[in-house]
């Protein structure tokens, strides 16, 4: 500094009293002001920050079902414990996600505002599960292909005339259709007690599908360490669609002590 030149600011680089401060990109010199129109550059989810973790489908005779738990993770605190990861789209279609919650509530906005204008034409015509599926399959493969992607895996439950439907769509926009689906941690611990079930010839009723998906969600509250206790079902039949919960599982940690050799 020169000798005699006024000093610095002491918050050089900050915000201004009443001005809105954000902060600056590497190399940027300027602070955003109202009336400037400077801000900073457009950035990239590159690391999720507020996820969820598995969410469930499985299709029963006369409809199909979602569950999923209600925590929101930050890394691994489970800072959020009343989140709702199940979307009741219309009366005929629940979506599930899991991964960034972020995204899964612009993904919401979007749906919502899709539906509003599906129901402004007044034609008698509602998006069926398959067509939002794959609509979701091309939003999502956009959404990559511009190397911003929505960081969710996504479940549609549904039913498309009188066929359950159940579909899975990720955030590279991979997507296929199964009886039974699962995503994070539950593809691996859930999904084959759900495939077990479905040996059998004939889909399971509804009262043990919600019977099965309880038990799959108490394995993932066991083994997975981003999972809760407490969860919600999104049911879907002739009838509409209900949503049940949040409810909680009864857990039992007596011989957790026998439990070695995964420190």
């Amino acid at each position: 500094m020169e000798v005699g030149a006024a000093p610095p600011p002491f918050w050089a680089g900050g915000p201004a009293p009443g001005q809105t401060y954000i902060p600056r990109a590497l190399g940027q010199t300027d602070i955003f002001s109202p009336g400037s129109g400077t801000a900073l550059p457009a950035g990239r989810t590159l690391t999720p920050m507020v996820t969820g973790t598995s969410v469930l489908g499985l299709r029963f005779r006369g409809g199909a079902m979602l569950a999923a738990d209600t925590v929101g993770s930050y890394g691994s605190l489970a800072r959020f414990r009343g989140i709702s990861r199940l979307l009741k789209v219309n009366d005929c279609t629940v979506l599930g996600a899991s991964g960034d919650l972020a995204d899964f509530q612009h993904l919401r906005q979007l749906l919502e505002q899709m539906v509003i204008d599906e129901e402004l034409l007044g034609d008698g015509h509602s998006y069926s599960p398959r067509a939002l599926h794959s609509w979701l399959t091309r939003l999502l493969y956009s959404r990559r292909s511009r190397i911003s992607p929505l960081w969710n895996s996504v479940l549609i439950a549904g039913l498309d005339g009188d066929q359950s439907f159940l579909g899975y769509v990720d955030m590279l926009g991979v997507a296929y259709e199964a009886p039974s689906l699962a995503t994070g941690f539950g593809a691996y611990l859930a999904q084959p007690l759900l495939r077990a079930e479905l040996e059998r010839e004939q889909l399971p009723t509804r009262e043990e599908a919600k019977e099965l998906l309880e038990r799959c969600l108490r394995v993932l509250y066991y083994r997975d360490a981003r999972s809760f206790n407490r969860f919600e079902v999104a049911v879907v039949t002739e009838q509409g669609v209900e949503l049940e919960g949040p409810q909680t599982l009864e857990a039992n940690w007596d011989i957790a002590h026998l439990v070695r050799g995964f420190e």
